[in-house]
């Protein structure tokens, strides 16, 4: 025996637990430029050196996992490169 919730029929707990997982909250402002090139700031101000520049996202904001990936927010640092020269 199988016992059968409403929530089975209209697919609303399984949507909500698949979009918490997927959501990624903004700790920054994210802009982008005239030639693609994205940067956060931590105010609502352009960053330095900039003379144009879009508000992609602001602080706060919710965004998809794919979205932060494309933008390139939430990349781990490389690992620094063996020096050689000893």
């Amino acid at each position: 025996m199988t016992l059968v919730t409403r929530g089975d029929f209209t697919g609303t707990t399984s949507n909500k637990v698949g979009k918490e997982k997927m959501a990624k909250t903004l700790k920054k402002y994210v802009w982008v430029d005239d030639a693609g090139k994205i940067a956060e700031t931590t105010d609502n101000n352009l960053p330095k050196s900039w003379r144009k520049g879009k508000l992609l996202g602001v602080k706060g904001q919710e965004i998809s996992d794919v979205q932060a990936k494309e933008w390139g927010l939430g990349t781990k640092a490389k690992a620094p490169a063996e020096n050689k020269g000893k």
